[in-house]
């Protein structure tokens, strides 16, 4: 296991957090496969507005818990929210629906919608470049097209490559292709909102917005007239994708997201339509024919390598230093506080690039959380071989690369030797 630690870039204490993510994509499979289906004569705008409703009730009292910070979010994160509100949730919970429920009429495979759906870090890293300007490798683009063509062939090598022959009002692929795009562009937002409010606030928010916005839309189109048809079994079945594919998941998602390199997750994330095609030979005796599984081989080959060109390149920012409350030097560590907090990159400490005073100096620079309630964030360096009182300066701080994840320490003690540890990596840079 270890072995397999190290080629996905993972350390021996991120195997929990590779497992949940692989669990987390087993719930996805399931559900689509075995679950999702069971709700194939109701309307998908109901069936996706009872899943959010009895989601947002099970995390309503994260709103309580976070609203002290939830009120100072800025007009920008509540766009944000909006938006992954209106695609993530709504969006692309009712075309992967409509999907699986369209593979249900035997237009295209369970394992298929799935695969598509796999398009989603595309689209998202290609919104990324477009919204949140972020620089990626030239080489990305000509993997995403690629990944493209092969989602293609996988899509309609069984039914015949013909565009012309295909009902797209019906088809499962296209619907499959409209969640990737909604679910992607969600991501790329809520990678904004993640960055001022903690994950759960977030889900609860995204869960309560989109009932909010699919309730608008089934008392529109008459979906819910349809309620008095959902049977006491669907009932059930509704209060368990809450409880796994749903909000469980999400939770067990994030559990290891915190623990795992971004582009490992990718990686890990791939067990969903591994796991897919598994069930959906095992128990719906379906299949990809020989034009579908060599399309698959390129499709993994596309998103490993884009998994790779899609980290974070880069980056660099001018900022204010303002008063803090002193904890860093109080441990012989002094650190300056920045003023800009509303960055588009993960969290994390970084090896940054300083320029002061026409001087480029070496830092550590923390993005995160200051402390485990996550309530608010901060942004400060520490500036290597150097010493005074820089108080009202103006400094430009080009990223270098992220060293690793923002943890909380027991005592001073132990982080102390974190911030040692952290200034090794800066010597590759010197």
């Amino acid at each position: 296991m270890f072995s397999i630690n190290n080629k996905l870039g993972l350390k021996p204490g991120q195997l929990a957090g590779a497992l949940a993510i692989m669990l987390a994509a087993l719930l996805w499979s399931i559900d689509g496969l075995f679950i999702r289906p069971q709700f194939y004569v109701l309307p998908a705008e109901l069936v996706v507005f009872l899943e959010h409703l009895l989601g947002f009730i099970v995390l309503s009292p994260f709103i309580f818990i976070f609203w002290p910070k939830i009120k100072s979010l800025s007009r920008k994160s509540w766009l944000a929210l909006g938006w992954i509100s209106l695609f993530g949730g709504m969006i692309g919970t009712i075309f992967i629906t409509k999907a699986f429920f369209a593979a249900m009429d035997g237009n295209v495979s369970f394992a298929t919608v799935v695969i598509l759906q796999k398009l989603q870090p595309i689209f998202a890293l290609l919104l990324a470049r477009v919204i949140l300007k972020e620089r990626l490798d030239k080489k990305f683009y000509g993997w995403a097209a690629v990944a493209i063509v092969a989602s293609y062939f996988i899509a309609f090598a069984k039914t015949g490559l013909d565009l012309s022959s295909i009902d797209w009002s019906k088809s499962g692929a296209l619907f499959a292709f409209i969640a990737a795009f909604a679910f992607g562009s969600s991501t790329v937002f809520g990678k904004r909102v993640a960055n001022h409010l903690d994950y759960k606030a977030v889900a609860a928010l995204r869960f309560g917005l989109t009932s909010i916005l699919v309730f608008i839309l089934v008392a529109l189109n008459g979906s819910l007239m349809s309620l008095d048809l959902v049977s006491s079994r669907q009932w059930e079945l509704l209060a368990l994708i809450v409880l796994t594919s749903g909000a469980g998941a999400m939770f067990v998602y994030y559990f290891g997201l915190r623990r795992v390199p971004a582009s490992a997750a990718t990686i890990l994330e791939l067990f969903w339509p591994f796991s897919a095609l598994v069930l959906d030979y095992v128990f719906n005796h379906n299949y990809l024919n020989l034009a579908q599984l060599l399309a698959l081989v390129i499709l993994l080959l596309a998103f490993y390598k884009i998994s790779v060109l899609g980290r974070l390149k880069k980056m660099s920012f001018f900022s204010r230093v303002i008063r803090g409350q002193g904890k860093g030097k109080a441990i012989g560590w002094p650190t300056a506080n920045l003023d800009k907090v509303d960055l588009d990159m993960p969290h994390g400490i970084y090896a940054v690039k300083v320029k002061l005073a026409g001087r480029d100096y070496l830092g550590l620079l923390h993005f995160g959380f200051k402390d485990i309630f996550k309530k608010e964030v901060s942004l400060e360096v520490f500036i290597k071989d150097f010493s005074g009182d820089i108080y009202g300066a103006n400094l430009e701080i080009e990223v270098l690369e992220k060293i690793r994840e923002v943890k909380s320490f027991a005592n001073s003690d132990l982080l102390v030797e974190a911030i040692k540890s952290d200034l090794e990596v800066l010597k590759r840079f010197a």
